[in-house]
């Protein structure tokens, strides 16, 4: 048996069908033309407003840790370039002559000039530029072992030193190289060893 046709249907004999009856009132069609409306732009817009000022902000401090990275990475690197010349300096300008102790009863160059420093507290106070924009500054101090801590011991002392058998006594020179760069994204990075007279 076949199916009963409704009867809203009509036969169209240009298009060779069945097509629904008009029943008088309009339909409305949409039209299939591309594009964007004036709302859609609008939306568009404001979307976009919202979302970027976030993600340039991100951008930017990722930008910006990227380079303090990387600056504090040349500022260690300089800084341990300084710290191994320095390390292979004699302890002091009596030790180059077996003379010593007593040391030095003062701190500093004896009359050379960098680069013909040949021990460790000449670079006491020195600064240099290693490159453009940063700036590397040592200190040299002597210090003891008192208990479980390094202590500044006065010069006087340490050249009152006759020998270095116990580590209460100041045998001992601490060297703290500093690095920054002269815009503050790196701002002293030091590094510091403890050399030894014995």
């Amino acid at each position: 048996m076949l199916p009963r046709l409704p009867e809203e249907l009509e036969y169209n004999n240009c298009r060779g069908g069945f097509e629904p009856a008009p029943t008088g009132k309009k339909m409305i069609t949409l039209s299939r033309k591309s594009g964007l409306t004036l709302i859609e732009m609008v939306a568009l817009i404001v979307l976009m407003g919202v979302a970027i000022p976030p993600l340039m902000t991100m951008w930017a401090d990722t930008a910006w840790r990227s380079g303090k990275a990387e600056s504090s990475a040349d500022a260690g690197f300089y800084a341990q370039e300084l710290m191994e010349e320095i390390k292979t300096k004699a302890y002091d300008e009596k030790k180059l002559d077996d003379s010593g102790p007593p040391w030095s009863s003062s701190l500093g160059t004896d009359g050379e000039s960098y680069p013909n420093f040949d021990d460790v507290d000449d670079y006491n106070n020195y600064s240099d530029a290693p490159t453009s924009g940063y700036a590397r500054q040592t200190t040299v101090a002597y210090i003891q072992l008192s208990g479980n801590d390094w202590i500044a011991c006065g010069v006087g002392s340490c050249a009152a030193v006759t020998d270095c058998s116990a580590c209460d006594q100041c045998c001992y020179k601490r060297v703290t190289v500093s690095v920054s760069r002269n815009d503050n994204v790196v701002s002293n990075l030091s590094l510091t060893t403890i050399v030894s007279g014995h």
